[in-house]
């Protein structure tokens, strides 16, 4: 799940995930995440959540606001991307769109051809001009057993179809599942009680899945299925 993260000198101040539909930035205590600095506008910044991307929107217009080094105006925000106002930076981490990189490099390299004779190991020398071929993704899905929450319903049926799919409140306690051409992994992302695979620990916060695997995590009881 895509959030922002405020630093100032280096030091993290506020993290905020973008659950909703419009968030704002500013001095004002209103504000979804608050910049203590007197110098800024009590309403800045917003961003806008539109499917899976979301968009920085300046709010004052003096040019005072940058992106990576450039006045913002309103902009689709890529991952990494950096929003500096006053002495604070704003840093825009987005875990799906980051995986969907790593998974486009993995498939990448595995196509590029080397060098004929070339000793493994040996650098890469140019990335074919025909499509690489299509990565036939693993195909699963999770069913709820127990959920503490009110956004699921015991016996639902969820597949997991995208790169990235996030269950839990951020904050609190959040995992995600990462759909992979090998297979589908569990990630811990945050919180203090750690997901149970088949009644046993997950180790080193993340654990490959197979089909009947019982994970207990961020309040949810799940059995996993692939295909």
């Amino acid at each position: 799940m895509a959030k922002l993260v405020l630093t100032k000198d280096g030091k993290v101040l506020d993290q905020h995930f973008l659950d909703k539909e419009s968030i704002t930035v500013g001095s004002g205590p209103e504000n979804d995440v608050v910049v203590p600095d007197p110098a800024l506008s009590p309403e800045h910044l917003r961003v806008i959540s539109i499917g899976e991307d979301h968009i920085a929107e300046n709010l004052q217009g003096d040019g005072g606001t940058l992106i990576n080094g450039q006045a913002l105006s309103r902009q689709i925000l890529q991952n990494r991307d950096v929003i500096n106002f006053g002495s604070y930076q704003l840093a825009y981490v987005n875990t799906r769109m980051a995986a969907d990189i790593d998974l486009e490099r993995t498939m990448l390299i595995q196509v590029i051809p080397r060098e004929p004779g070339a000793a493994e190991g040996a650098p890469l020398f140019a990335v074919p001009a025909m499509q690489p071929p299509k990565v036939r993704l693993a195909e699963g899905y999770v069913t709820i057993e127990a959920c503490e929450s009110g956004f699921n319903q015991v016996g639902e049926r969820i597949f997991l179809e995208r790169v990235v799919t996030t269950f839990g409140t951020p904050g609190e306690q959040l995992v995600l599942f990462t759909r992979r051409p090998q297979g589908y992994f569990l990630y811990h992302v945050e919180g203090r009680k750690q997901p149970h695979v088949n009644g046993r620990p997950l180790v080193a916060n993340a654990a490959p899945l197979r089909s009947g695997d019982r994970v207990v995590a961020a309040g949810y009881q799940f059995t996993f299925s692939s295909k």
